[in-house]
């Protein structure tokens, strides 16, 4: 494992109901890491999910940043702010719903040793998923998946996990090109990593089905949108 400093970065839009549970449990590994961290949660929520994670900000412990926008800016708007305010040299990208439990924190370090962005998966072989899955979700994830691959050829199976890693050097210098400000951001991110020579990687992880789930079929329909015009943008 590197020594460098690890920046866990976490988009919210109205998860007040949820975001205590997880950053409990997420600092509470992380106290134990024995690796200097971070933790950044970008906010653009209207509930109090703001006044819950400023409970955490005041014990400078938890070294946690908050940063809260009154405009909306999309999972992957949240992200790129997260990046650019991040010091770390190594970054997770994290869910409020804490979906991927921290133990898997380690094998993401562990493969950021080697590649510069890694994907947590639920579609390898390896793969756990607690909880019951509705069909029409699967459906549509795996729908969506082999659309990216046919359109640009990723070889990769799950483009969508909230759970990633990534080296923040390789990364920042992609962020002026992004475009892309909602769930669509993760396809965004592995097309333009992947065109610039970045080393991608996939590992499986152990994912717990949430029932109070943010992506609906209006989401859908923007990821589709997103990824077309993303696909005529790049030719």
């Amino acid at each position: 494992m590197r020594t460098g400093m690890l920046s866990v970065i976490i988009p919210t839009h109205n998860e007040e109901k949820r975001v205590k549970a997880t950053l409990e449990a997420l600092l509470k590994f992380l106290l134990k890491l024995r690796k200097p961290f971070e933790l950044i949660v970008v906010d653009d929520g209207e509930d109090r999910t703001l006044y819950t994670v400023a409970e955490f900000v005041h014990d400078k412990r938890n070294h946690l940043r908050l940063l809260h926008f009154n405009e909306r800016l999309g999972k992957g708007g949240a992200l790129v702010k997260g990046i650019r305010e991040a010091k770390g040299e190594d970054i997770i990208t994290y869910d409020a719903d804490g979906a991927v439990p921290p133990k898997e924190i380690p094998r993401m370090l562990h493969a950021l040793e080697k590649y510069d962005v890694v994907i947590g998966s639920r579609a390898l072989e390896k793969a756990v998923i607690v909880g019951r899955v509705p069909l029409r979700r699967r459906f549509a994830s795996r729908s969506f998946n082999v659309l990216v691959n046919l359109l640009f050829r990723l070889g990769v199976r799950d483009t969508q996990c909230g759970f990633k890693g990534m080296k923040r050097k390789k990364v920042l210098s992609l962020l002026p090109q992004f475009k892309r400000r909602g769930f669509e951001w993760d396809v965004e991110l592995l097309v333009k990593a992947k065109r610039a020579g970045l080393s991608i990687h996939e590992i499986p992880v152990e994912w717990r089905h949430k029932k109070e789930g943010k992506v609906v079929l209006r989401d859908v329909a923007r990821m589709l949108k997103g990824v077309l015009a993303l696909k005529k943008e790049i030719g």
